[in-house]
C-alpha cells in the first residue's frame, strides 16, 4: 500500500511537470521515474517527428521476428543455401546504410540507427508516425534511400529532449557540409534548403503536404528532420543537403 501511495505521489508530480514544461524531462529522470512505477502507470515514450500515409510500410527490424524464420540467400540454390533469420540479422549493416553523421559547422558527431513507424488512426484512416531514438542518436528512416543511391535518405532526431542530437541544425546555412558514413566510407553533402513548417493545429492535408519533404525523390539527397523552436514543438524543421561532386571543394 505504501509503494502504491509513493507511486501515485511521484506520478502526480511528474504529470504536473510534464504538463507545465513538456520538454523539460531529461531521459535520466524519465528512466528513474519509470523504475518506481507499476507497469500500468509508466510514462509513455515520446512519439515521432512526422506523420506519413502509407498503404504498405516496410517491416522494421523489430517486425522482422514476424517474418518466416528462414530466408533464401540464393534463388538458384534450390534450398541448398539457407540461413536463419537470426543469421541474416547478424550480417551487419548493409553498404550504404547510415552509421554516423558529422556536421562540422555545428560540431555534431553522432551515431545513426535505423528506425521504423507506429500506426495511428485519424478520420477513419490509418497513418504511420516515425519513431525517434530516445538518446543522442539520429534515426534513419529504414525505408528511405541508402547512401550513394538515387532517392531521399531521411534522418530524424530530437532537438530539446533525450540527448538533443539535432538541437543545432537550426543554425545550418546553405553551403554547409554534412558527412554521413556507412560501414566502409564517407558520403559528403552540401546544404541546399532549410524550411520551417507550421505543424501544430494544422489540418491533415497541410501535415501531409509537410511530409512530402521526407517522401522518395528521383535525385540523390539527404533530409534532416526535427521539431522547432527549442521551447516548443509547433513546427517542423527540415534541412536538405545534396551530394558534393567528386573533386569539388567542400567549402
Amino acid at each position: 500500500m505504501v509503494f502504491i501511495s509513493v507511486g501515485l505521489v511521484i506520478l502526480l508530480a511528474v504529470t504536473a511537470v510534464w504538463i507545465l514544461l513538456p520538454t523539460s524531462m531529461p531521459r535520466a529522470v524519465y528512466t528513474a521515474v519509470n523504475s518506481f512505477l507499476p507497469q500500468e502507470l509508466m510514462i509513455p515514450t515520446p512519439a515521432a517527428v512526422a506523420v506519413v500515409p502509407t498503404l504498405a510500410p516496410q517491416p522494421t527490424r523489430d517486425e522482422a521476428s514476424l517474418l518466416p524464420d528462414t530466408a533464401l540467400t540464393d534463388d538458384a540454390s534450390n534450398g541448398a543455401n539457407i540461413m536463419t533469420m537470426a543469421e541474416a540479422l547478424e550480417q551487419g549493416p548493409r553498404l550504404g546504410e547510415p552509421q554516423r553523421i558529422v556536421v562540422p559547422a555545428i560540431e555534431l558527431d553522432a551515431p545513426v540507427e535505423p528506425i521504423g513507424v507506429a500506426p495511428i488512426q485519424s478520420g477513419g484512416e490509418t497513418y504511420y508516425q516515425w519513431l525517434v531514438p530516445n538518446d543522442f542518436i539520429a534515426g534513419w528512416h529504414d525505408n528511405s534511400a541508402l547512401l550513394g543511391q538515387p532517392g531521399n535518405t531521411v534522418l530524424n532526431g530530437h532537438h530539446n529532449v533525450y540527448g538533443e542530437v539535432f538541437r543545432d541544425i537550426i543554425d545550418l546555412e546553405v553551403g554547409d557540409e554534412v558527412i554521413l558514413y556507412d560501414a566502409e566510407q564517407a558520403y559528403k553533402y552540401r546544404v541546399t534548403d532549410k524550411e520551417i513548417l507550421l505543424e501544430r493545429g494544422q489540418p491533415l492535408d497541410v501535415r501531409l503536404e509537410n511530409a512530402q519533404w521526407i517522401a522518395p525523390t528521383d535525385d540523390e539527397r539527404i533530409t534532416l528532420v526535427t521539431c522547432w523552436p527549442y521551447t516548443d514543438n509547433s513546427h517542423r524543421l527540415v534541412v536538405v543537403a545534396k551530394p558534393i561532386p567528386a573533386g569539388q571543394s567542400t567549402k
